[in-house]
């Protein structure tokens, strides 16, 4: 049956009663009605920024915008015309930067977009992440990987789709490498998905993309051969290292100069922070049991990173070669090493469990709030069966962690879990945490939810389905206390904002 006849998950608005937070803490909505958030922000004013991303899979063509809230609680647009997805925004040095797909930019005061630096690997699987600002004064952020796990195949056409859009794009390193003698022979992907005949289930605008791309590629080639760091069909024995890398953490002066790899040979770098402690934390997502070449039982990180040190991507998994049979996937050969030679790798400071889908986290800072010095980190939860098998049990909450004994506690977590599925908890408590931030005082917990993403079979295999206006913005205070921030259930509705903003 084609997924567009199928009926969608019906979602209840969101409700603090089905946030299930720690004893002696309340849970509120404080925004709801977003069309995928993905950061918040505050400026030293009292004014906060929510980003709503413009993009997530299965969603390539919704607005990446900025709304501004004043500490009153009056909502406006505060800039738009991004390329999607928005990932982070930043407030520094009296102007917004903003992570976009490629870019990153900064609004200054009178909403004008200057791009400081263009050009970023950014158009395969992942993209630009989290900026956070070194004691050095420098922005630091985190640079995703085109693919999977190094090689370009079937799961970048379907359903991520860009494969068939930018048939050039493929992992990036930032060291000149010599690559192993493993290759790998997939179909045609066009070939494929034709035959499939299904790509009306993808709806209209992708399908007319695609039906584009097949009419400009007239490869009908059965096979096709490739390598590790290359585009689809190419395996050349070397590749050039650059800048603009894959899988690294870069970082550049406010003014978007001087731009340098920090470190190298992650995945998905996604939650990019300076800890008190004065180390570089960042969460690395981990290989999925998908594509040419499928990584079984592949766990999250959290590293503490050293400048100049590679973790590992593409041939080993929380410091272990992914040659070891733990990570032997039934869904294909035996797993060889890409690289023909590796420099020394760094180890994990944490791991975190498979599929939990780590993403951005922040510290505690205030003894009002409590857990000062702690770690507070959203896991956005599996997306299977895209991904792999399911993960029941993983992600969907904020956890607590205390760096002095690594020992993680759950912190927000959904009350009444829905169904196990693709992307989808569908109640009115959290769903899918990608943030974690503190207000400037220290004495809120804001968590970005970006919402419910369902999904089902579609014809050549999974494709996610989001649904719109699910993404939420909660707040967390201890009992009692009175927040700082503007009234809570703000709503981007011009139905649902009259009545949330107080008289004037």
């Amino acid at each position: 049956m084609d997924v567009l006849t199928k009926e969608m998950p019906k979602v209840p608005m969101p409700d603090a009663v089905a946030a299930q937070v720690p004893a002696g803490y309340k849970a509120e909505v404080f925004m709801q009605d977003l069309n995928w958030p993905t950061s918040i922000d505050f400026d030293m004013s009292g004014n906060a920024y929510v980003a709503e991303a413009g993009y997530v899979y299965g969603d390539p063509f919704a607005p990446a915008r900025i709304f501004r809230i004043s500490a009153e609680g009056s909502l406006s647009l505060y800039a738009n015309g991004f390329i999607g997805p928005i990932t982070d925004i930043l407030w520094h040095q009296d102007k917004l930067f903003v992570s976009h797909r490629g870019k990153i930019s900064a609004v200054g005061a009178n909403g004008a977009v200057e791009d400081l630096v263009t050009g970023l690997p950014s158009y395969g699987d992942h993209f630009n992440n989290q900026m956070t600002v070194g004691p050095d004064g420098k922005i630091y952020f985190g640079q995703g990987v085109a693919t999977n796990s190094g090689v370009v195949g079937l799961d970048n056409a379907y359903p991520y789709i860009w494969l068939l859009l930018w048939p050039d794009v493929h992992d990036i390193p930032a060291k000149d490498m010599k690559i192993a003698r493993e290759s790998f022979l997939t179909p045609q992907p066009n070939n494929v998905l034709a035959r499939q005949g299904n790509l009306l289930s993808l709806g209209s605008n992708v399908t007319y993309a695609v039906t584009s791309i097949f009419n400009r590629n007239k490869n009908t080639s059965l096979l096709v051969r490739t390598r590790g760091f290359q585009p689809f069909g190419e395996h050349k024995r070397t590749v050039k290292g650059q800048t603009k890398a894959s899988g690294t953490i870069l970082r550049m002066n406010a003014d978007g100069s001087g731009l340098e790899v920090y470190a190298w040979g992650l995945r998905n770098p996604f939650g990019v922070m300076w800890g008190p402690d004065g180390q570089l934390y960042v969460t690395d997502n981990a290989y999925d049991e998908r594509g040419s070449r499928p990584i079984a039982n592949a766990k999250d990180n959290i590293y503490q990173i050293r400048q100049d040190g590679w973790y590992g991507y593409p041939d080993y998994s929380s410091g272990i070669p992914v040659t070891d049979p733990q990570f032997q996937s039934d869904r294909g050969s035996r797993l060889k090493f890409l690289m023909a030679e590796h420099p020394p790798v760094e180890q994990p400071w944490l791991t975190r469990p498979e599929n939990a889908a780590s993403t951005k986290f922040d510290f505690s800072t205030n003894d009002n709030f409590g857990y000062k010095g702690q770690m507070f980190l959203a896991e956005f939860g599996p997306a299977t069966p895209i991904t792999g098998d399911p993960h029941p049990g993983t992600g969907y909450v904020v956890v607590r962690i205390d760096p002095a004994t690594k020992e993680a506690q759950s912190f927000l977590s959904n009350s009444a879990p829905g169904p196990e599925g693709l992307e989808a908890v569908v109640t009115a408590g959290p769903r899918h945490p990608v943030e974690a931030r503190f207000s400037p005082d220290g004495q809120t917990l804001y968590v970005v939810d970006i919402g419910v993403i369902h999904g089902d079979i579609a014809g050549a295999g999974p494709f996610p389905l989001p649904i719109p206006g699910t993404g939420v913005i909660w707040r967390i205070t201890k009992a009692g206390a009175t927040s700082a921030g503007p009234p809570a259930n703000l709503s981007p509705l011009p139905t649902r904002l009259h009545s949330s903003v107080p008289n004037k």
